[in-house]
C-alpha cells in the first residue's frame, strides 16, 4: 500500500530507488494494491483528521487508482479503482457525517474533481496543496521562464 500511494506521489524510478526495488516492481505493487482494494477498504476512520488524496496510474497510464492517506499515522486509509467525482464520492460516503466533520486538512494536487469532493463533504475542511505538486509546478515555471529567456536573448542576438 505504502509503494502504491508513494507512486501516486513520487516519479516510478524514485519510488524504485527509495523501497529499493526494481522498477517493473513498483508496477506490480500497484497492480497488487489494484487487485485486492477490497481487503483495505474496511479500515478504521476514527480520528481521521488529516489526509491526503492522490491518485497513480498504472498499465502504462490505462488504469487508475485512487489513494487516501492519514497524514498523522502515515496509514492508507482507503484505495478504490479508478478516479474522479464518483470514485472520490465512494471514499467519502462511507464515512459517517461525524467522521466527515472531524477532517480538518485535506492535502492533494490541484485536481478540480478533489476540491469539488472535499467543498461537497468537509466543508469546514481547509484544502491544502501537497509540497510534491507545488515543487513540480514551481520548477516547471522556472524551467519555461528561463527557456524563454534563452530564446528571447538568441533572438535579439544578445549573449550573457
Amino acid at each position: 500500500m505504502q509503494v502504491a500511494y508513494c507512486a501516486a506521489k513520487m516519479p516510478t524510478n524514485l519510488v524504485a530507488r527509495r523501497y529499493r526495488i526494481k522498477w517493473g516492481t513498483v508496477g506490480n505493487c500497484v497492480k497488487r494494491v489494484q487487485k485486492n482494494v477490497p481487503l483495505f477498504q474496511p479500515n478504521n476512520f476514527k480520528n481521521l483528521r488529516k489526509i491526503a488524496i492522490d491518485e497513480t496510474s498504472f498499465k502504462k497510464g490505462h488504469q487508475y487508482l485512487t489513494i487516501v492517506q492519514n497524514l498523522e499515522t502515515g496509514e492508507v486509509v482507503w484505495a478504490h479503482e479508478g478516479l474522479g467525482d464518483e470514485i472520490l464520492k465512494l471514499f467519502f460516503e462511507e464515512l459517517s457525517e461525524e467522521e466527515r466533520a472531524e477532517i480538518q486538512y485535506v492535502a492533494a494536487d490541484g485536481a478540480k474533481w478533489i476540491t469539488r469532493q472535499v467543498e461537497k463533504y468537509c466543508p469546514n475542511a481547509v484544502r491544502c496543496v501537497d509540497p510534491f505538486h507545488v515543487v513540480g509546478w514551481t520548477t516547471e515555471a522556472l524551467d519555461n521562464t528561463r527557456k524563454r529567456i534563452a530564446s528571447d536573448t538568441k533572438k535579439n542576438g544578445s549573449h550573457s
